[in-house]
Parts: structure tokens; sequence; C-alpha cells
């Protein structure tokens, strides 16, 4: 015949042997994290999330040694949690097998938050012995981690009125939290004032290049060891989000792509080397679906123009408009922030005001104070009606060490009107290059016939 004892030690042996404890309450490691992303409205009831599956459980020191034969009462007490399934005696062992009768005394049903548990000891049980507390599912606040507490009492009346405790230990037992991060780097760029080619600000430095450049990165990664409500292991984009639904969207002055009006092309805007999705309506966006690189590794996906004209200076951001998964009780994050700017390295000067008007003797005064000759051009913007072209001196050299005074009525004829705005260009550093306007009323019945006006203008 098989002793009591010995078959105790089988079936504690048994229940042991499965991998019911991940927390460890006394080292306050191995909580759980369930992907909120994941979560259907299927999965929330009351609302509290229902968590099953996986490794849930606990283990902890009993604390203080019981003598064979002898009572220990254990309580278990959850915070931001209920029990989802009822607690069984099975549900509790100790490594050495030294529990040979567990009643559960009090709580313990489906809905409950704490459980005792009555032991009755078959043998000597050390306060190091460890104990096991399995768990088959639990309901989890959606917005607070949950906690497991366990005390040891001596007698039912300090159980239930939790004094005296004999030992004790808590840690996180598991949290509903999203799983999924999005990144977004952002990479500075530099418009090239004298490539070459003509033009200025028509390539980026380094490498010297209309594009693709990369203006900045996105990358996704998911909480490690995160487990959907059923216990899966959660490692792709598809489980926390819908990527068909799910897009970039880039903002900010991206005219300089389009060397027309037209909508953007391939080669205007990619993703990852994927072209905007929505081209067509001239939105600089694309879909998760149709990207190379929206995998959870490597360098992630890079976001590139390529210039078809002058460079604009600038900044650029980025929307990561993420989709639910199909019947998500969550919506996952919306993460937005910068991806990069745009600078130029010449130097430019913003005329808000020219005018030719007969009246008035204005000219714009250009300081090259660099060691070397360098060459400037004017283009200009005029009010709805106006046209401009473009004189003699809307182009020309600023000799080095040298000042260079050059007349509105030589930079730019105008019809329908008399004035217009002017963008100055000079192919040098910022640093080395002064502007400002001088305007002279020379109209003899006006009241300020022979006063003058000098505004300096900022060069960046």
């Amino acid at each position: 015949m098989v002793s009591k004892k010995i078959l105790g030690v089988a079936i504690a042996a048994a229940f042991s042997s499965q991998a019911f404890a991940t927390v460890d309450l006394n080292a306050g490691t191995g909580a759980v994290t369930y992907a909120k992303e994941s979560v259907t409205n299927a999965q929330v009831a009351s609302g509290l999330v229902q968590v099953s599956g996986g490794a849930l459980g606990a283990q902890v020191k009993l604390g203080f040694g019981v003598s064979n034969g002898n009572h220990t009462f254990i309580r278990f007490d959850l915070t931001n949690g209920k029990l989802k399934n009822a607690v069984v005696p099975g549900d509790l062992t100790d490594g050495s097998a030294a529990f040979g009768s567990v009643v559960v005394a009090q709580g313990g049903a489906a809905g409950d938050a704490y459980v005792i548990f009555d032991v009755t000891t078959s043998a000597n049980a050390s306060q190091s012995d460890l104990v096991s507390f399995a768990l088959a599912g639990l309901q989890l606040s959606p917005t607070a981690a949950t906690s497991l507490k366990y005390a040891q009492y001596s007698t039912s009346p300090d159980a239930v009125n939790q004094t005296n405790a004999l030992a004790s230990a808590s840690a996180q037992e598991a949290s509903v939290a999203n799983a999924l991060t999005t990144t977004i780097s952002a990479t500075s760029l530099t418009a090239d004032v004298g490539n070459g080619s003509g033009t200025p600000f028509t390539t980026f430095v380094a490498p010297a290049s209309a594009g693709p450049a990369v203006i900045g990165n996105v990358k996704f990664a998911l909480t490690a060891g995160a487990l959907d409500a059923t216990g899966a292991a959660v490692n792709t984009l598809a489980q926390v989000i819908t990527p068909a639904s799910s897009t970039y969207t880039v903002t900010g002055d991206l005219s300089f792509t389009t060397s027309t009006t037209a909508a953007l092309t391939a080669a205007d805007l990619t993703f990852n080397g994927v072209a905007s999705d929505t081209a067509a309506t001239n939105v600089p966006s694309a879909k998760l679906s149709t990207l190379a690189g929206q995998v959870l590794a490597g360098a992630g996906n890079d976001v590139a123009i390529t210039a078809k004209s002058a460079i604009n200076a600038g900044s650029y951001s980025l929307s990561v408009n993420l989709a639910g998964i199909a019947n998500a009780a969550y919506a996952p994050a919306t993460v937005s922030g910068a991806i990069g700017s745009i600078s130029r390295n010449g130097a430019t000067a913003q005329v808000p005001y020219l005018t030719t008007n007969t009246g008035l003797n204005q000219k714009v005064v250009l300081v090259n104070r660099g060691s070397s000759d360098t060459t400037y051009s004017v283009s200009f913007t005029t009010e709805a009606g106006v046209t401009a072209v473009a004189g003699t001196a809307a182009t020309g050299t600023l000799k080095a060490k040298s000042t260079t005074v050059l007349k509105a009525t030589d930079l730019v004829t105008l019809t329908g009107g008399s004035r217009t705005a002017a963008t100055i260009v000079a192919l040098a550093p910022a640093s080395t290059v002064d502007a400002a306007t001088q305007t002279v009323v020379t109209d003899p019945a006006s009241a300020s016939f022979g006063s003058n006006d000098t505004v300096n203008l900022t060069v960046k």
C-alpha cells in the first residue's frame, strides 16, 4: 500500500513541475505584460481585461517554518485585479511537499480579489520552502498594474482580519499596457548654395545629390515577452495594429520636390524606398502595409525626399497614424514628432518691399566682407496681376571686401504695379554678407522730399 505521505509527495511534485510560477514575490521579478493594443472588446468584462493561459502564477518563500502536523494559513490578495477562475486546493503547492492537506478556507471564487488557504503539514516545512500559487486566469485593470500580496498567519482570525502576519511579500503580478513603441528619429540636411549646377540650393551637401536624401526614420518595437489575452506571445505588428489601415504622414514644405504643381511622384517622397501611396491626391503619406521595412527589426523605415527645384529651408514632422486590430478594445497610440530639418549653407536675404515707384529711388546695398569674390542672384515674388522681368543687375558679382549698390529699377522691371518682394541669394557663407535697402523720396511735390529710410535685412 502506498502511504499517504508518499502519495502526497508525488502529487505535490507533479504540481510543482508545472510552470505555474512566473512572479517571484520576494525578488519582485517576473511580472507579465499583456499588450493593451491586442485586447478585443470580447476580452473585456465589467471594465476588466480577462486574461488566461501563458505563465500566470507566483512563487514565494513560506517565511515561517511549520512543524509536521500543524496548521498555517496562507492568504493572497490582488490589487487592481480579480480572480477569473475559482481557486482549488491544488493551486497551492510547496517545493518540499510538506503540505499534506490544503483547503480553500475563504474567498477564492471567480470575481474575488483574495483567497485564504488552510494548510495542514504532513512534514516539517522550512521557512525557506518555496510556495507556488497557480493562476489559470485573472481579471486585470486596463489602467493600473495588478499586484499580488502574500501573507502567512498562525490562526484563521488573523488571516481573515490580516493581523499578526508571520511573513509577507508582494510584487507586481501583471499589467495591461501598450506594448508597441514607435520611435521617430530626425535628420538634419543642408542644401548646397554652390553646387556647380548654376542654380543654387538644388542639391544636398554630403553627398552632393538632389536625392533621395533621408529626412528621418521611424522604428517599431514591442515589449519583450508581451502576451495577448490568451497567453500567446505578441511579436508581430499585425497583433497590435492593422497595417493596411495605418499610415505615415509628413508635414512640411515639400514644394521643391515637384517641378510643377503636379502631384507627388515616386521620385519625390519615399518611405523606405516605397513611394507615397496617396500621390494622386498630393498627400505625402504611405500605408504601413506597402512598406518593405515595417518589420520589428533592422534599421526601420527611412523617409527620403528628392529635389527637383531650389530646396527650401524648413522643418518637417511625421505623424504615425495607427489603426487598431479588428474589434480592438483600446486604440494604439498615434505618434508624431520632428522628423528632420533642412538648412541652407549660403547667404539669403529677403526683401519684403522692393519698389520702382517713380517718386522714390530705392537701392539695395550688399556688402561682401569675405576674402573672395562671390556671385549673387535675385528672384521676385509679385502680387496678383503684377509681372516681373529681371533686370541687368539681378545677377552679378560681389567683389571681395567691397560694397555693391544696386538700384531697384536695374534689378527688375514691373508691369501692372510698382512693388514686389525679392529674395537675394549670394553664393557665400551668411556670416560674410550684409544687406540693406535705402529708399529716398525724389518727388519734389512730396512733403517728405529728400528724406531717406534705411532698413537692415536679415541674412541667413
